[in-house]
């Protein structure tokens, strides 16, 4: 089986849209991919956390998957998490219909395993009631549960040559660098979740960055991973990262987050299901528009249009 190209860079995380009556809103997801295809970013997560995975019902999580698959992302790659049912043997399925839907890369959220013991052999076992053309990936996923591998774990899995895309939260810098020593030489990629371990985790040797930053920003979160452009040039960017993140946050994501997409130019409504989301809808958005206005996060690479 040829070896996945999956290149270094920011991966944003696919927000799921929305309308007024909260249906889905396939168009605006479409948008999204439009924008992130146009930046030639090296991929994108579809269903993840700040995805509301777990807010969806099971055919909505099938329609997303369906729809993110078929609709044209030029050379950006799709990893999209697959792992749902019961019994690793309903996941591999469901894993599988994921894949073949055409994403790149089947996601296994470790959150989602029938059991939170013995995860690497269980990322084993989902592989091997696999065929050997699935492409196969990693998320250490926060919710419900937080779980985390092992960097001998992580060894194990990169050995089989079946994963090739990990997202790791562990939020410690020493145990990202254990799973990159682990999985060194084989064809598993790890991108850093966590904003502040970016830096430290690029000049580590880590493949990017799969966060919430750069749903909203990938331009400058670009910078920050491209260890080719100067030390200024990417401190700068992480510092205007993470003054923006806090902003971002305290105005409820991942409602805020749609809300900076529209003002991006994007046909998305800031609709939610998070709770978190909540605080959006009880604050005026007279800060968050000023600040983008005052600081231009978007580094002048993309205009805002008038709100």
């Amino acid at each position: 089986m040829p070896e996945l190209c999956l290149r270094h860079g920011a991966m944003p995380i696919m927000l799921t849209a929305f309308d007024e009556e909260s249906r889905l809103d396939l168009a605006a997801m479409g948008a999204m991919l439009d924008f992130y295809a146009a930046l030639d970013l090296p991929g994108v997560l579809a269903l993840g956390q700040a995805s509301e995975v777990l807010l969806l019902d099971d055919a909505e999580r099938r329609q997303v998957a369906q729809f993110v698959a078929q609709h044209p992302r030029g050379k950006i790659r799709l990893a999209t998490v697959g792992n749902f049912g019961a019994t690793l043997e309903e996941q591999a399925h469901s894993l599988r219909r994921v894949y073949e839907q055409g994403a790149d890369v089947a996601v296994v959220a470790l959150s989602l395993l029938p059991s939170a013991e013995d995860m690497g052999a269980q990322l084993l076992e989902i592989a091997d009631r696999l065929p050997a053309h699935v492409r196969l990936g990693i998320y250490e996923l926060p919710e419900p549960e937080h779980r985390l591998l092992t960097p001998a774990e992580v060894g194990e899995a990169a050995a089989s040559g079946r994963y090739f895309f990990m997202k790791e939260t562990s939020r410690q810098l020493e145990a990202f660098c254990a799973k990159l020593a682990a999985s060194a030489g084989r064809p598993l990629k790890i991108y850093q979740a966590n904003l502040q371990m970016l830096p430290a985790s690029m000049a580590a040797g880590g493949s990017g960055f799969c966060g919430w930053m750069p749903i909203v920003a990938p331009e400058l979160c670009a910078q920050v991973c491209d260890m080719s452009l100067p030390a200024e040039v990417r401190v700068a960017a992480q510092e205007a990262l993470l003054s923006f993140y806090d902003v971002m946050v305290a105005h409820g994501f991942p409602a805020s987050a749609k809300h900076i997409l529209a003002l991006r130019g994007l046909p998305i409504a800031p609709y939610s299901r998070a709770p978190a989301a909540q605080t959006f809808f009880q604050r005026e958005t007279a800060e968050l528009d000023d600040y983008i206005a005052r600081e231009n996060p978007f580094a002048g690479i993309s205009p805002t249009r008038e709100s």
